[in-house]
């Protein structure tokens, strides 16, 4: 029996933010919403940024951003 490919979001979940240009952000998720299509992301500093899924990339993108962060779920 086959299983996901990628980590499935829920609250806890280890993320990466890359930023244009490169830089990572260290993040971890704290909602999950719209059977997993959208995630919000406490950061370092404390921020909880929203990011949508891309049904055309299938990752997810920053909410409302055409070239802002992306998002890599990295596991528990």
């Amino acid at each position: 029996m086959l299983g996901p490919t990628r980590p499935v979001p829920h609250q806890g979940t280890r993320a990466r933010i890359v930023h244009f240009g490169g830089e990572l952000e260290p993040g971890v998720v704290v909602a999950v919403a719209d059977e997993g299509r959208r995630l919000g992301v406490r950061v370092r500093s404390g921020e909880t940024l929203e990011f949508v899924l891309n049904p055309a990339t299938a990752r997810f993108v920053a909410e409302g951003v055409a070239h802002g962060p992306r998002l890599e779920l990295l596991g528990d």
